[in-house]
């Protein structure tokens, strides 16, 4: 009975302690999870891609540790409800919006869906409800664009990598994702790129570099002038030139 109630009681403060904002003199941390081509795992746990780049220079500009922690989506979703928290691409939603401080786009991409070659092919979104079953991230917007549509032949998976090995090997019908990213998750694979067939573009979405809202005006002001000069210095150019590439691959 005694070990029974110490449980409950160990469970309740772990939930409490989920629940709770950190404290705004806490050290701004930045976590991400890793989402090809933005952020990709380059060895060891250790985030690279050009929005890791991107945010790691708005970071020292800004004051705040470069380091970067790779971490679940959803895991870095509630971290960056908690508060303290720099994101380095997150989609950018109406939904979203009064949720989160935002401190410039990083990359304009479009949800699609993925098929494979020699299968029904979706023209549109209206063509989903024909589907057996579409996989998409749990916990992403792109889950809410699907009920919007009143599809409900979908389910979810922890992660992009996850939903593209379950395409290859026809478990699901299509896959939704944003472009750049099945793309980019697909290569990374190795998987054969014939055998990819991508949708028209159904919905036009952005990601965007993502702050807490509890971080304080005089860093988000830092954070923005550090992304307006890279802006004006080309620099944010060449950073995201690897994003551009996937716009129109000639692999695909």
């Amino acid at each position: 009975m005694l070990h029974r109630a110490l449980l409950l009681l160990f469970c309740f403060g772990a939930v409490l302690h989920a629940a709770v904002p950190v404290l705004a003199d806490e050290p701004i941390r930045i976590v991400t999870p890793v989402r090809p081509p933005y952020v990709v795992d380059s060895g060891n746990g250790i985030a690279d891609g050009p929005a890791v780049r991107l945010v790691q220079r708005l970071a020292l500009e800004a004051g705040i540790d470069p380091a970067v922690s790779i971490v679940p989506f959803e895991r870095a979703l509630l971290t960056l409800d908690r508060g303290n928290t720099l994101y380095p691409a997150l989609l950018r939603t109406a939904d979203r919006e009064a949720r989160f401080q935002w401190i410039g786009e990083v990359f304009a991409d479009d949800a699609v869906l993925f098929t494979r070659n020699g299968t029904m092919p979706a023209g549109n979104l209206a063509d989903a409800g024909r589907f057996r079953s579409i996989t998409v991230m749990r916990g992403s917007e792109l889950v809410t664009v699907l009920r919007t549509a009143g599809l409900a032949n979908f389910r979810t998976a922890d992660s992009e990598i996850d939903n593209a090995r379950m395409l290859a090997a026809g478990r699901v019908d299509a896959w939704f994702a944003t472009a750049a990213v099945g793309r980019a998750t697909w290569d990374g694979l190795g998987l054969d790129k014939k055998l990819l067939v991508v949708s028209a573009p159904v919905e036009p979405l952005s990601f965007w570099v993502a702050v807490s809202l509890n971080v304080p005006p005089a860093v988000v002001d830092r954070l923005g002038k550090a992304f307006a000069a890279l802006r004006a210095s080309g620099e944010y150019d060449r950073i995201i030139a690897p994003l551009r590439a996937t716009k129109q691959p000639s692999e695909f």
